[in-house]
């Protein structure tokens, strides 16, 4: 995307002001500099005579008829002073002495009388009004003969307006004058057009760019950036679509993570179903094939696939939590319970479990609250669940004969604390770091989803949790959880 100028970043309300301001300067400056020319060019070519150029030629018309005598009352003259006089604005009446009409282009007669005549010479009167916004005026000149006597008179009847230079041009003039009246609302209309094209392809750009982003989404293609950058709506709604682009990516990346872990998780259970199913099978057909084999003998047979069928079963159990879309976001159901009947359950059944594989088992549980209220807040089911997990990991590896579990409970001011141990051979150092992450394998083939599961549920209380050895040997597993409060918030999803 290109640079992105200063107007384009402002918020676009005031973008449509600037652009309404701008339509109107350069409207008007046009309109005024159209009126400024048009003016000067018509007055240059004598388009329009002024309201007075009528008037301007009466003294020398005045003078012409002082010059003629009464010679200018014979219709002999009147080819010679209608040379004189411009047909289209003037007009004119030759009267004898007695006011009759002599010859002329004004029909009507305008002295009744002698008397009437005698006292209008040498007088300018109206004689009412034109067809445009001037008016007709009346000029008398008085016809005397050579002697000095009064003859008659010359009438001249002229207009006082605005005219154009000649009659064929009127059609030219109205073309112009309708020019010079429209010309604001064409220059309006032509900056109107300019400057919302300029704002459109202003908006234009950072949509275009969102509909090709979404394009691309559709497409599944995430590898892109939205780089435009305006303080104003558009650029608030391009930044919340990138963020919305890089949230989607990671999370399709977080995804893809999860679903390659799982499809590795799956092989690597695949691969661990082999051996125990091979010793089973292996196991099975001899017996099969001995029919009188010595019971002791068989006895030892029954041991090795009973064993390995726990392997498969606690295989299974890896299958169905790999199956799940992601540990995560598992829901809590957290209750109030008594803490002292859930401790002497988990004795039972840890114990039972212990007494089935000949392993010793110890249970200490400490109260350091004391006047406690007895019941404490957790999700029993999960919890049970990580002593579970953590206690078939140390079955795992405790010795053949003289094995130890042990699991100490300690209550104290709004948490509990477990640690199982076992007197197996303990956490190598270098998987110590890593025994809690998703589908981790240490050296000795485990695959980590149950002590993975164990750190999600106690985190899910507002717990931690760590592995360690023991100094007398063996590992050791110790979790804390938070019974005061209902968990937050974030638990289901």
């Amino acid at each position: 995307m290109g640079k992105i100028g200063f107007v384009e970043r402002m918020p676009i309300k005031r973008q449509l002001i600037l652009t309404f301001i701008w339509i109107m300067v350069f409207s008007v400056a046009c309109t005024v500099i159209t009126l400024v020319f048009g003016v000067g060019w018509i007055v240059s070519n004598k388009w329009i005579r002024p309201a007075n150029s009528y008037e301007n030629k009466i003294p020398s018309l005045v003078a012409y008829v002082k010059s003629q005598g009464d010679a200018i009352l014979d219709p002999i003259s009147r080819p010679e002073l209608e040379k004189r006089i411009p047909g289209d604005g003037i007009q004119y009446q030759a009267v004898d002495l007695s006011g009759k009409p002599l010859y002329g282009t004004m029909q009507e007669r305008k002295f009744p009388t002698k008397q009437a005549m005698i006292e209008n010479l040498n007088t300018t009167k109206s004689a009412g009004t034109t067809k445009s916004f001037g008016g007709m005026f009346i000029r008398s000149v008085p016809v005397m003969s050579a002697a000095g006597d009064l003859k008659g008179a010359m009438l001249f009847r002229y207009k006082l307006e605005a005219t154009t230079a000649a009659s064929g041009s009127n059609w030219i003039n109205l073309a112009i004058v309708l020019y010079f009246v429209v010309s604001p609302f064409l220059y309006v209309a032509l900056f109107t057009s300019l400057f919302a094209a300029r704002f459109g392809k202003r908006i234009a750009r950072p949509v275009h760019n969102l509909i090709e982003a979404s394009k691309r989404i559709r497409d599944q293609d995430l590898d892109f950036t939205i780089s435009y950058k305006a303080d104003n709506e558009l650029g608030k709604l391009t930044e919340s679509f990138e963020n919305m682009r890089s949230a989607l990516k990671d999370a399709l990346l977080r995804e893809w993570k999860l679903e390659q872990e799982r499809r590795d998780m799956m092989d690597a259970i695949a691969h661990d179903f082999r051996t125990p199913m091979t010793v089973i099978q292996g196991n099975v057909e001899l017996l099969a094939d001995t029919p009188d084999m010595p019971r002791s003998q068989a006895e030892g047979h029954l041991k090795v696939i009973e064993d390995n069928i726990r392997k498969v079963n606690r295989l299974i159990q890896d299958v169905q939590i790999a199956s799940e879309k992601d540990l995560e976001y598992f829901p809590l159901r957290g209750a109030h319970v008594s803490l002292r009947q859930f401790v002497q359950d988990k004795e039972r059944e840890i114990g039972f479990m212990c007494s089935s594989r000949r392993v010793r088992f110890s249970i200490e549980y400490e109260d350091l609250v004391p006047n406690a209220e007895e019941a404490v807040f957790m999700d029993v089911q999960r919890i049970s669940q990580v002593l579970d997990n953590l206690i078939a990991n140390s079955f795992r590896y405790l010795p053949a004969e003289e094995g130890w579990l042990g699991v100490r409970i300690v209550r104290i001011a709004s948490a509990l604390q477990f640690e199982i141990c076992d007197n197996g051979p303990g956490f190598n150092d270098k998987d110590i770091p890593h025994v809690f992450k998703k589908f981790y394998r240490g050296d000795k083939g485990q695959t980590g989803l149950g002590l993975y599961s164990a750190k999600a549920i106690v985190e899910k209380h507002g717990g931690s949790i760590r592995a360690l050895n023991r100094q007398e040997g063996g590992a050791c597993v110790a979790f804390t959880i938070l019974t005061d409060a209902p968990p937050s918030n974030d638990e289901e999803h």
